[in-house]
């Protein structure tokens, strides 16, 4: 992914930074023919996916993977044909195509995977303050087929450390960060009801 040699970096990222991503949101929130997302996790996903084109834009020659979902905002992006195709013009002056098969075509394709999501992790706290995921010092709750009630918690430059949500009325609003030596740290389930595939 290149930028048009036409427009500078700057001109690149505020273009990113620009996009109207509103219906890519509202068909991610829904359940029938979308991912069933809160709202707020929605504008988190955004955020993120934003990101996640800046970085490509500043680090072209650096293969990078985002995480699945916001991998799975992008696809969503990809599915409006016509306005994917409008706004990769309006921000990086050429279509940007996705490569879906990376990590799948074997052992050393799957360490490659790993590194670009490595990559990318570094790059995001290293740019943005925060790894991936950490946009809301948020815990991610999700039990497949059911309400959230398990979470993990991303500390930056560590592994995912557990977390627990509370689900005063079957939906997880809140979570408890365990931080070895420390008292818990609260931290938001931003989508409570936030279903995995």
């Amino acid at each position: 992914m290149i930028s048009n040699t036409n427009r500078t970096l700057e001109q690149t990222i505020a273009a990113i930074e620009a996009l109207d991503l509103g219906p890519i949101k509202f068909k991610a929130t829904r359940t029938e023919d979308g991912y069933g997302w809160s709202a707020a996790y929605a504008d988190q996903m955004e955020v993120a996916y934003k990101r996640y084109l800046i970085l490509h834009a500043k680090y072209p020659e650096l293969t990078l993977a985002p995480d699945r979902d916001t991998d799975r905002f992008w696809h969503m992006h990809i599915l409006d044909t016509m306005k994917y195709a409008a706004d990769c013009e309006a921000t990086f002056g050429r279509f940007i195509h996705h490569f879906p098969y990376l990590g799948l075509r074997g052992e050393d394709d799957a360490k490659a995977l790993d590194e670009a999501f490595a990559k990318m992790q570094a790059l995001t706290a290293q740019e943005f303050g925060r790894p991936m995921g950490a946009a809301t010092d948020a815990a991610w709750c999700a039990m497949p087929g059911k309400q959230a009630d398990a979470a993990w918690c991303a500390m930056p430059g560590k592994q995912a450390d557990a977390a627990w949500c509370a689900t005063p009325g079957k939906q997880a609003d809140a979570a408890w960060c365990a931080t070895p030596g420390k008292q818990p740290e609260a931290a938001w389930c931003a989508m409570p009801t936030l279903q995995t595939a």
